[in-house]
C-alpha cells in the first residue's frame, strides 16, 4: 500500500519522538531527575533489569520513584549512552531496540563498573506523547564490580 506524504511525515515524527524518549530515559537517570524518569512510563509500565548476581529485577512504574534512586544513588555519578535506535511504529504502539553503554562511578572517576547491551522497548501513544509500556535490558558485557544494583 502506498503511503501518503502525511503518513510518511507522521512516521518520521513518531520515530523522532520515540528517539527523544530514549534520550530522556538516559538523561533523567544521569541528572537524577527520577520524577522525569518515572514520567517516561505509562501507568502500567514495567522495567526489567538483569541482576548481575542472577535473575531479573522487575519494577512497576509505581516502584520506580523509590527503587531507582536507591539503586543508582549508591554512585557518585552515572553516564548512560543510548544509540542505534531501531524503531518500528504500528499505529498507536511501537517497539524498539536501542544499544547502550552505562558507566556507574563510585568514589572517584577511576572507580566504576560498566555495562553494555541493549534495551528492547514497547511503547504506547498517550495524550501526553509516547510512553514506555515495557523496557527490558539485555546486558552483553560487564566490567568492574557492581555494588549491588538491587533496589533494596
Amino acid at each position: 500500500m502506498d503511503k501518503t506524504l502525511a503518513d510518511q511525515v507522521q512516521w518520521l515524527v513518531d520515530r523522532a519522538q520515540i528517539s527523544d524518549l530514549l534520550f530522556s530515559f538516559a538523561q533523567s537517570l544521569d541528572t537524577r531527575d527520577y520524577r522525569a524518569y518515572q514520567h517516561n512510563y505509562t501507568e502500567d509500565g514495567i522495567l526489567e533489569l538483569p541482576d548481575p548476581s542472577g535473575g531479573t529485577i522487575t519494577l512497576t512504574r509505581d516502584q520506580l520513584l523509590e527503587a531507582v534512586p536507591r539503586s543508582l544513588g549508591r554512585y557518585n555519578a552515572t553516564h548512560h549512552l543510548s544509540a542505534n535506535h531501531q524503531i518500528t511504529v504500528a499505529g498507536d504502539s511501537a517497539t524498539s531496540r536501542s544499544y547502550l553503554q552505562a558507566v556507574h562511578v563510585s568514589a572517584t572517576p577511576f572507580d566504576h563498573w560498566d555495562a553494555g547491551g541493549w534495551y528492547d522497548c514497547q511503547y504506547r501513544r498517550t495524550a501526553s506523547g509516547w510512553k514506555f509500556t515495557r523496557v527490558s535490558l539485555t546486558a552483553v558485557w560487564l566490567t568492574g564490580e557492581p555494588k549491588g544494583i538491587r533496589p533494596e
